[in-house]
């Protein structure tokens, strides 16, 4: 398990090859606590195991208010699952509707088999496969992190509001 309390946002250009949830929830905390400008994730499920625990969520809101034109952006192959279940980043993106959005992913893109997080478009968490724990994470990787957001842009553009994800009040 790697210590990631020495891996800084911009600065560390390995390739962190990682395989089990723990270290994937790791990852993930510690690139979303350092971002500073925009998250991109794209999920089948928001995988529980990685994404729904207090340390992300707490990380991703404080990114989420760091500044007015901050937004995070989360695409969902499967949201019925996760209104089935629950899912903390959708209680807060229930709150943060100016600066956090969750969309279900647009029918063109659904095969996809990736999973990726990506974080300034410099520092991302990607796996080949969404269904496995496997894993590349780097820090400061700008030519991939940006082809990512760039696909990631393209199927944003594409999806719809899923009306499940927003809060009603009657």
């Amino acid at each position: 398990m790697p210590d990631w309390s020495e891996y800084i946002l911009g600065e560390h250009s390995d390739d962190i090859a990682i395989d089990t949830s723990e270290d994937n929830q790791a990852a993930a905390i510690r690139l979303a606590s350092q971002g500073g400008r925009s998250l991109d994730i794209f999920s089948r499920d928001l995988e529980p195991r990685i994404y729904d625990n207090a340390d992300f969520v707490d990380a991703v809101r404080a990114l989420a208010v760091k500044t007015r034109d901050m937004h995070v952006r989360i695409l969902v192959v499967d949201p019925d699952f996760i209104i089935k279940h629950g899912h903390r980043l959708i209680e807060l993106a229930r709150r943060l509707t100016s600066h956090m959005e969750i969309r279900k992913v647009h029918e063109d893109y659904c095969n996809n088999p990736e999973a990726y997080l990506v974080v300034d478009n410099r520092g991302l968490l990607h796996r080949k496969l969404a269904s496995r724990y496997e894993a590349v994470v780097n820090f400061n990787n700008p030519m991939t992190a940006t082809e990512m957001h760039n696909q990631f842009t393209e199927m944003w553009d594409r999806s719809k509001q899923y009306m499940d994800f927003k809060r009603l009040y009657i």
